[in-house]
């Protein structure tokens, strides 16, 4: 995979999420994607395009993924872990936002505190199992919690939502995809610093490359990208969504996939 050119002043910022809105791990949209990045490749030297990914997987899963998919080009950006973690790609190189790391940390976040809270919700008889692959994230921890009775699972939620607030956590609770792995009739339930999320990490790079807000679209599949989509102007669910998402946002694309980012961003970028 080729890095893009990196553009030196940006007039366009443009997110997505991986699983199952950029990448389908079947592989089924492999040619529509590099069909969207030699779109993406072009149109950052034209147009100053900044296109990146913005994940809840781990970078090892997401580099994973672009390996097997024999895609033409890397992002300009990647930010793994619920948006906890954000690396460049420039030339050739791997450059980490220590930026963005210090000012989670300037907030006194520590991780121990996630896991108070997973033990005060054990006590509670709120059963969380942990996902191996996030075990070593500096700063998210990602569990699965069982569906039961819809009343039974809205309380717990309330009551791990109460939790998140009171110890300055963000959770993100939605419906897990078996497409990507995830085990049928669970939740994913992911924490991470108030400072940080999808939704965080787009206003981060916004500010950071001074980009208009006019000009800032994402894409997402699912219910953790609402607050993403939510921070910018054009935000846009790729058609094979999830019900739950689509719920919770009226922006849908045509298409499926990178063919839906692809569709939506030719008709937005001019």
């Amino acid at each position: 995979m080729k890095p893009m050119y990196f553009p030196e002043n940006i007039n366009w910022l443009v997110c997505s999420d991986f699983d199952e809105t950029f990448f389908a791990h079947d592989l089924s949209n492999a040619e529509d994607v590099k069909e969207l990045d030699d779109y993406i490749a072009l149109h950052a030297k034209d147009s100053n395009i900044l296109f990146g990914i913005v994940s809840a997987s781990t970078i090892e899963m997401i580099k994973h993924c672009l390996d097997i998919g024999h895609f033409n080009y890397y992002p300009h950006f990647i930010s793994s872990n619920s948006g906890t973690e954000l690396r460049y790609y420039i030339d050739g190189k791997e450059i980490y936002d220590k930026d963005y790391e210090q000012e989670l940390l300037k907030r006194g976040f520590s991780k121990t505190t996630i896991l108070d809270v997973e033990t005060q919700l054990k006590s509670e008889g709120i059963p969380l199992k942990i996902q191996e692959p996030f075990i070593n994230a500096p700063f998210s921890r990602n569990y699965y919690y069982k569906e039961s009775i819809p009343e039974v699972d809205a309380a717990n939620f309330e009551r791990i939502r109460q939790l998140a607030s009171e110890n300055h956590l963000v959770v993100n609770i939605s419906k897990c995809n078996p497409l990507i792995g995830d085990p049928a009739d669970h939740y994913d339930v992911d924490f991470f610093p108030d400072s940080a999320g999808k939704g965080a990490i787009v206003k981060y790079l916004i500010r950071k490359f001074k980009v208009p807000a006019a000009q800032t679209i994402a894409f997402g599949d699912s219910g953790n990208d609402i607050k993403m989509l939510n921070a910018v102007k054009h935000g846009y669910l790729v058609s094979n969504a999830t019900p739950e998402a689509k719920k919770l946002y009226p922006h849908v694309a045509e298409h499926t996939y990178s063919k839906g980012i692809l569709t939506m961003l030719t008709h937005i970028i001019k």
